[in-house]
């Protein structure tokens, strides 16, 4: 029994809509998956429906980007009530920055010649969710960069220290962690090892952060067996996701996957 915890859709910044997700978890043998899209759960209904005309195990979810200490975190929510109005309140602002954001790398973009639409950006999205990843396939459709296979483009004009990069603040961790738990859910650590220190996660533990993405496709083995040993020191779950988006020649859906001990911490809602 093979879960996959972390994967987008168009809803964010994914490729297939959440019902080709679902029968694409069903066509490779997932028992279950989970959809975190960023900053939004508007693809949910969809998804879980499709959970249960494919016999897919499906949790609903959402990977929250928020700062702490100036720093980029992560947050995966699982099995939240994607009704709870507090949660939709916040999205909306937290969506409503992201289009402030969005616009501004946009105006930054053109600065250095890259001139691109509004509509040329969000033309073919379901929602409302605007990220750099968006920005960025669609600077290659109007052919303004290469197909850039090193991702030397994206680093350059839209990575962390780019050119045009506008960082999203609108959440902080705590209030992230705080809002996971009202609704009904629990928190996770998306990919520590991008950039969060042991100290960090420690504090956020006492926070109330519930488990640790340890198995991610940027971790190697050892950073996984570190993230495992400090899971089991800060009496944490430990959670293992793909992040798949369904580029083709990236990631594969359920190529990093757990089993179901994880899912029942995450069903137990601790």
């Amino acid at each position: 029994m093979t879960y996959d915890l972390h994967t987008h859709s168009i809803y964010s910044d994914g490729l297939l809509t959440p019902r080709q997700l679902v029968k694409k978890a069903k066509a490779i043998g997932l028992t279950g998956i989970a959809l975190t899209d960023h900053d939004t759960v508007d693809g949910l209904p969809e998804f879980m429906q499709a959970g249960k005309d494919f016999g897919v195990f499906s949790i609903p979810g959402v990977e929250l980007s928020t700062e702490y200490q100036g720093l980029e975190c992560h947050l995966l929510g699982y099995q939240i009530d994607y009704h709870h109005p507090g949660l939709l309140s916040r999205l909306s602002q937290v969506i409503f920055s992201r289009k402030v954001r969005a616009e501004r790398i946009l105006e930054l973009l053109e600065k250095h010649g890259l001139k691109l639409s509004w509509n040329e950006v969000v033309k073919d999205a379901p929602g409302d969710f605007v990220g750099r990843y968006q920005i960025y396939r669609a600077l290659k459709e109007k052919k303004l960069i290469d197909d850039d296979l090193g991702k030397k483009a994206f680093d350059y004009y839209l990575g962390s220290q780019g050119v045009a990069y506008v960082p999203h603040r609108e959440l902080s961790s705590i209030e992230a962690i705080n809002l996971i738990k009202a609704a009904g859910g629990v928190s996770v650590l998306a990919h520590p090892g991008r950039s969060l220190d042991h100290n960090l996660i420690k504090t956020l533990a006492l926070k109330g952060l519930a488990g640790i993405e340890a198995f991610h496709p940027s971790h190697t083995p050892e950073m996984a067996r570190e993230y495992t040993t400090l899971a089991k020191q800060l009496d944490l779950f430990v959670t293992a996701g793909s992040d798949f988006h369904g580029i083709p020649g990236e990631r594969e859906l359920g190529s990093i996957h757990i089993d179901k001990e994880a899912i029942k911490k995450i069903l137990s809602g601790l």
